[in-house]
């Protein structure tokens, strides 16, 4: 579906310009009047993210004390009512909610509390192979599995300096994370599986916390450009304005002081979770 209207009237954006433009929000709801049924599918199928945030958080604090972020799908009641129909044996999963979903309860449920890394890479791992799965739109894939590799790739390259296992960190069932956790030199000739192996290299090799964080989010940045060059008024120009107002929103929270403290935590957390991923057998789908 054509969107001119609606497209030739959006502000720019620059990433290093934080100048008040459209939240998420506001854009979402802007969509929700707009979209086609097809297209919202598609949009709906991005927020799930943060449904996932609000379903880790009520599983871990309960009602009272989890964290609910308006942007997802479900309200609130419908992702208590989730983990209660997993729970009560004599009732069925509804098949308007999404499997993956579903089988997080179920492996959350069954296990022994554990880390949160562990939880948020098996969530990760259980949304990225839905997407990837269930997904018909080329852009859309792509995107999942350029962040996914991303993050993985990064992951083993700052975990063999460290001299930390991390086969159980990689998330996804793609062939990069297989190649990830199977290969003995996992980042020798993995350029064979993509093409900017690369360039996420010399990102690692940058020292600065905040500013390795600041260069990935400028390599997204001109991927979206690089893909949407030719998509002038479709859904995936749609997408890719409101990844750039994610990367926005994010860094306009971010500020340096409390940057600095979450990433000098990273190889901590590795090193802690390292000690305790024997007796946590995540399971691969």
């Amino acid at each position: 579906m054509n969107y001119y209207a609606f497209i030739s009237g959006l502000p720019d954006l620059i990433l290093d310009e934080h100048k008040k433009v459209y939240s998420t929000r506001e854009f979402n709801e802007e969509l929700k009047q707009l979209l086609s049924l097809k297209d919202k599918r598609i949009i709906n199928k991005l927020f799930l993210k943060y449904d996932n945030d609000n379903l880790l958080s009520y599983l871990k604090h309960g009602e009272e004390n989890m964290r609910f972020n308006d942007l997802a799908n479900y309200p609130q009641e419908v992702i208590i009512d989730m983990v209660e129909m997993v729970k009560d044996e004599d009732r069925k999963w509804n098949k308007k909610y999404h499997n993956y979903l579903q089988i997080f309860i179920q492996d959350y449920l069954t296990h022994d509390e554990t880390p949160k890394i562990f939880w948020e890479d098996h969530l990760s791992t259980l949304y990225y192979n839905f997407l990837l799965n269930k997904t018909h739109n080329l852009f859309l894939k792509e995107w999942c599995e350029l962040n996914m590799n991303i993050r993985n790739i990064l992951t083993a390259l700052s975990a063999r300096r460290e001299g930390i296992e991390y086969n159980y960190l990689i998330v996804g069932n793609n062939d990069v994370a297989t190649w990830l956790r199977t290969s003995q030199n996992p980042t020798h000739s993995i350029s064979e599986f993509i093409d900017y192996y690369e360039s996420i290299r010399e990102i690692d090799e940058i020292t600065d916390l905040i500013q390795k964080e600041q260069r990935i989010d400028e390599y997204l940045w001109e991927w979206i450009d690089e893909q949407t060059f030719f998509h002038y008024f479709d859904v995936e120009k749609i997408m890719g304005y409101l990844f750039k107002l994610q990367i926005i929103e994010r860094w306009k929270m971010l500020d340096a002081e409390k940057g600095s403290e979450i990433f000098k935590n990273i190889v901590n957390n590795l090193k802690n979770s390292a000690k305790l991923h024997e007796n946590f057998d995540i399971i691969k789908r």
